[in-house]
C-alpha cells in the first residue's frame, strides 16, 4: 500500500522562529562553564533561520549537566516547553543529551541534563551545537566564544545536513562570530538567483567568516575546545585471528548459499541481478576483501530470498486462489514468529556464560531479532486489518523472506562473531546487569523523545494506530510504533542479566529505529526503508554518503581506543566494515541505495555498541 501520511521528504529548512528571540553575540576568548549542583552550566549559540520570512539569528541555549545525577538518566525540557519550543527542538535536545553522554565516555545512567531557551525556536538543526554544549557541561570544558555551528545530530555522533545556510551564516556574521562549522553535506550551496553552485567557504569569506566542515561531533568538540578535549589517537583496531578466520569461513558459506538460491530462480532480470551480486561478492573474496564480499553477499542473498518468496506466492495464488494463498501466508507468518521468538530466547540465555565485551555486544546481534519481532507484529496487524489481494500476498511474502534470512543467516553469523572474539572475565553478572539497566533507561527515554518528534512532526498529530493501518510496513512507521510499545513495557526495576539483556536489546533497537525513520525521510528523502523491497530512490544521495562516511569514522575511532585499553570490539568493527565495504563497492549500481541504507543502519548499532563498551564498568 502506498504511504498516505505526509513525511516531508528532504532536508527541513532549519528552524522556525515563532517570535523574536534574544540574540547571542560572540565573545572574545573562551566561554567558561559555571559550576553548580555537582555539574556545570554553559550557554551555546544555536543558529536559526526562517526561510519564509528571510530572517535568522542566534538563540542562547543554556545547558546544565552532571555525571553524578541522583536519578537515572533524565532530560529536563520543562523550560524549553514553557517557552513554546516545539517537538523538533525538544527532540534535538534529547538527541543531544543522548549522543553527548555517549560520546563523552561517561556512564549515561548517571547523567542528568537540563536545557533552557529564551524564545520559542523550533528545528532539528541545533542538534550538533546542543551536543557540543552537553559535552562541555559534562566535562567542564571551556569553548570558544567566537565559534558557532549548525547541523543535526545522529546516534553515531555524525553531523547531518540542514537548510537555511546562507541566512544562518549572515546571522553569525551579524552577531560577531568569526568561525562557523557546517555539515559536510552543506559545503556546496546553490544561489537561488543564478542557480549557480558555490562553496559555503566563499560565501563565508564575503561575510568575514571562516567556514569549516565537520563530519561528527567529536571533531566539532575538538575545534570548539582548541583540541584540548580531542579524542586521543590510537592504532586502528584489528580483528583478532579467530574472528578473521571465522569471517572468511562465513563468506565462503554465504557464497555457497547464494549460489544455491540463485540456481533455483527463474531466468529473468531479477535473477540476473542476483547473479551479478554473486559474481561481485566472489571477486571481492578472491581479492582478499573479505568484509566487502560478505556485505555484497548479504545484498545478493536478501534479493534472492525475496524473489523465491515472490515466485512461491504467485504460484500459490495461481494454483488455489487468493483465499488459500492468504492461509499459506498466515501459516508462514506463524512459523516465522515462533522461530524468531525461540532464537531470541536462546540468544538471551547465552549471555550468562559470556565474557564482559561479549555481554555488552550481544544486544547488537540480538537487535536483528527484536527488529524482526516488530516487523512480524506489523505484518500480523496488516493481515488482521482486512482481506488480502494477490499484490499484498506477494508483498508480505517478500517481507517474511527478509525475516527468515535474518533469523537463519545474518543473526547466527553475528552471534558467532561475538562468541569467537576474546573477552575479559568481567566484574560479574550484577554490575553488568546494573549498567545495562541504566543504559536501557537512557536509550528508552531518548527514544521516547524521538517518538514524540515522529508523532508530532512527521505524522503531524494524526492517530498513530490509524496511520499504521494505512501505511505499508516498508515505511518503517508501523515497526517504530510496535517498538515504542515494547520499550514502554520495560520495567524501571533492575532485573537479572538475562532480563536486562533483552530490555537493552529492545531499547537499542527502538532508539535506532526512531532515528532511522527521521533520518531517512528528512535527511535523505527516502520514504520506503527497504523492508521486503529495495528502498526508494534517495533525494539527497550526497547526504547519505557523507553520513555513512562519518559514522564509520566514529566507530573506528572509538574501537581504536577500546583496543588500546585491551577491550574487544570485533562485532561492531566487522559489521561496520562489511556494511561500508558493500556500499562503496556497489556505488553507481541499482543496488547502491539498498547497500547504503543497510550500512548506515548497521553503523548506528555499531556506534552505540562501542559507546557502551567505552563507558562500561570495566575501564
Amino acid at each position: 500500500m502506498v504511504a498516505t501520511v505526509f513525511l516531508g521528504a528532504g532536508v527541513l529548512a532549519g528552524a522556525t522562529a515563532c517570535s523574536s528571540p534574544a540574540s547571542f553575540t560572540a565573545s572574545e576568548g573562551l566561554r567558561e562553564p559555571v559550576a553548580r549542583d555537582k555539574g556545570f552550566e554553559i550557554t551555546v549559540p544555536a543558529l536559526w533561520a526562517d526561510d519564509g520570512a528571510g530572517t535568522s539569528g542566534t538563540e542562547p541555549a543554556r545547558i546544565w549537566a552532571t555525571k553524578e545525577g541522583s536519578a537515572l538518566f533524565t532530560i529536563d525540557l520543562a523550560d524549553i516547553k514553557a517557552q513554546g519550543a516545539g517537538a523538533q527542538w525538544t527532540a534535538a535536545s534529547a538527541a543531544a543529551a543522548a549522543v553527548g553522554s555517549m560520546v563523552s565516555g561517561v556512564n549515561p545512567g548517571r547523567v542528568d541534563v537540563d536545557f533552557g531557551v529564551t524564545g520559542p525556536i523550533d528545528g532539528p538543526s541545533a542538534g550538533g551545537i546542543l551536543t557540543v554544549g552537553v559535552m562541555a557541561a559534562l566535562l567542564g570544558a571551556p569553548i570558544r566564544g567566537d565559534m558557532t555551528m549548525t547541523g543535526t545530530i545522529s546516534p553515531d555522533g555524525s553531523i547531518g545536513p540542514i537548510g537555511g545556510v546562507v541566512l544562518k551564516l549572515q546571522a553569525a556574521a551579524d552577531q560577531g562570530y568569526r568561525t562557523v562549522l557546517l555539515p559536510l553535506a552543506n559545503m556546496s550551496l546553490r544561489n537561488p538567483e543564478t542557480n549557480a553552485v558555490e562553496s559555503a567557504d566563499e560565501v563565508g569569506k564575503r561575510l568575514g567568516l571562516e567556514v569549516r566542515s565537520v563530519g561528527n561531533v567529536q571533531e566539532a568538540f575538538a575545534l570548539f575546545t582548541d583540541d584540548r578535549f580531542a579524542y586521543p589517537s590510537a592504532p586502528a583496531f584489528v580483528l583478532p585471528p579467530a574472528v578473521q578466520e571465522l569471517s572468511t569461513r562465513q563468506v565462503t558459506a554465504l557464497l555457497a548459499l547464494l549460489a544455491d538460491e540463485a540456481a533455483l530462480l527463474p531466468a529473468n532480470q531479477e535473477t540476473d541481478a542476483v547473479n551479478g551480486l554473486l559474481a561481485r561478492s566472489a571477486a571481492a573474496a578472491e581479492s582478499g576483501q573479505v568484509a566487502t564480499a560478505y556485505g555484497i553477499g548479504m545484498e545478493g542473498l536478501t534479493m534472492a530470498a525475496r524473489e523465491r518468496a515472490s515466485a512461491d506466492a504467485q504460484a500459490q495464488v495461481a494454483a488455489s486462489g487468493v483465499t488459500s494463498a492468504a492461509s499459506w501466508l498466515t501459516d508462514w507468518l506463524d512459523r516465522s514468529t515462533a522461530s524468531n521468538a525461540a532464537a531470541l530466547a536462546q540468544g538471551i540465555q547465552l549471555g550468562d556464560a559470556m565474557g564482559y565485551e561479549q555481554q555488552l555486544t550481544l544486544p547488537n546481534a540480538l537487535s536483528w531479532l527484536a527488529y524482526n519481532d516488530s516487523i512480524l507484529q506489523s505484518v500480523q496487524q496488516q493481515l488482521d486489518a482486512g482481506a488480502l489481494d494477490a499484490v499484498g500476498i506477494d508483498r508480505y511474502a517478500r517481507i517474511l523472506a527478509d525475516v527468515d534470512t535474518a533469523i537463519n543467516v545474518f543473526y547466527p553469523n553475528q552471534l558467532a562473531i561475538i562468541q569467537a572474539a576474546p573477552a575479559q572475565p568481567g566484574p560479574g553478572a550484577g554490575p553488568v546487569a546494573a549498567y545495562l539497566s541504566d543504559y536501557t533507561t537512557f536509550l528508552a527515554r531518548a527514544g521516547t523523545a524521538q517518538q514524540d518528534y515522529v508523532q508530532q512532526v512527521v505524522m503531524r498529530g494524526q492517530d498513530p494506530a490509524e496511520l499504521a493501518r494505512q501505511n505499508d510496513v516498508g515505511l518503517l512507521l508501523p515497526v517504530v510504533l510496535n517498538l515504542s510499545s515494547a520499550a514502554a513495557a520495560i520495567p524501571s526495576s533492575r532485573d537479572s542479566l538475562s532480563d536486562e539483556l533483552l530490555q537493552a536489546t529492545v531499547a537499542v533497537t527502538y532508539y535506532i529505529a526512531t532515528t532511522s525513520l527521521i533520518a531517512t525521510v528528512q535527511n535523505f528523502g527516502v520514504d520506503q526503508f527497504g523492508i521486503g523491497a529495495d528502498p526508494s530512490a534517495v533525494q539527497q544521495p550526497e547526504v547519505l554518503v557523507a553520513s555513512m562516511s562519518t559514522a564509520k569514522m566514529a566507530v573506528d575511532q572509538v574501537a581504536a581506543l577500546l583496543g588500546q585499553r585491551g577491550l574487544d570490539a570485533s562485532l561492531p568493527v566487522w559489521a561496520a566494515a562489511y556494511g561500508t565495504g558493500a556500499a562503496e563497492a556497489l556505488a553507481g549500481t541499482p543496488e547502491a541505495t539498498a547497500a547504503q541504507v543497510l550500512a548506515l543502519n548497521e553503523l548506528y548499532f555499531d556506534a552505540i555498541t562501542v559507546f557502551m563498551l567505552q563507558s562500561g564498568p570495566v575501564q
